[in-house]
């Protein structure tokens, strides 16, 4: 015959077991979540040898009667003109800037607009090819960007290759910039 001690005793027991239970599947659950972030860090993003091959959809062609820039041989030379400020409309998702590779340029450019936040950097916007002569006024912001409205430090990060060959040039550049939201 069960007596009113064992009744409660064996309710603790039990309550004491959900109790673990559920302590480790959380447990459980947030090793999931700090492994898939850990893994997301991780992934780097590698800038490719050669030219993408298609141009900017966003890019303009530029009435620019300017002529190439003289190089010497195996050298390259390089001619931009950009705005320090960029604007970012979440609503459609776009960047309003300038940034142009005259026609005088020897060396097509891809655009990546970076925010940097302490230590960290967060791609917000990558161009495809801008070939001498093109300019971007717009962008579209990259899949999965979510910005708060405000002011943030950020750069234009260049990488050139060459108008003939399409490999990537050892030069790159690192340009400082506003970025605002709206």
């Amino acid at each position: 015959m069960k007596t009113k001690e064992n009744v409660e005793k064996k309710d603790k027991k039990e309550r004491k077991f959900k109790l673990i239970h559920a302590i480790l599947i959380l447990l459980i659950a947030l090793c999931i979540v700090l492994i898939v972030c850990l893994l997301k860090k991780n992934e780097a993003t590698l800038t490719p040898d050669y030219a993408p091959g298609t141009i900017d959809v966003n890019a303009i062609k530029e009435k620019d009667d300017g002529e190439k820039m003289h190089v010497s041989n195996g050298g390259g030379a390089v001619s931009i003109s950009y705005s320090n400020i960029v604007e970012v409309d979440t609503k459609k998702e776009t960047l309003k800037l300038y940034f142009k590779n005259p026609s005088s340029s020897r060396e097509s450019i891809v655009l990546d607009v970076i925010i940097i936040s302490g230590d960290k950097e967060y791609s917000i916007a990558k161009s495809d090819l801008l070939p001498p002569g093109y300019a971007l006024y717009n962008m579209d912001l990259n899949d999965d960007v979510k910005l708060n409205k405000g002011g943030y430090k950020g750069i234009f990060r260049t990488t050139y290759y060459n108008e003939e060959t399409g490999e990537r040039e050892i030069v790159n550049s690192e340009i400082e910039i506003s970025i605002e939201v709206k």
